[in-house]
């Protein structure tokens, strides 16, 4: 085997930093997950969520966006069991 290049090493490097940095900004970003019909006096409760969980609740129809909010279609208070493949 031949050494690689410097230049596809320090492409490969700059990549995987890249990668690893997109990973932490996403693991730490939240999101505000407004609920359902509990508006009381103007007031919406909501949850913050992360990333990993919107991208669950999202692929299992937990979370819907109506404008620019999301909003919980089941009640967050409960604890859930797994929850079932919709296909």
């Amino acid at each position: 085997m031949k050494n690689k290049p410097v230049y596809l090493r320090i492409l490969t490097l700059a990549g995987l930093i890249v990668a690893l940095a997109l990973l932490l900004v996403g693991s730490l970003r939240f999101y505000k997950v407004y609920e359902t019909g509990t508006e009381e006096f103007g007031i919406l409760t909501f949850y913050k969520i992360g990333e990993p969980q919107m991208v669950v609740d999202s692929t299992f129809h937990g979370v819907i966006r109506k404008g620019e909010k999301f909003y919980s279609t089941y009640d967050r208070s409960k604890p859930r069991g797994k929850t079932a493949c919709p296909t």
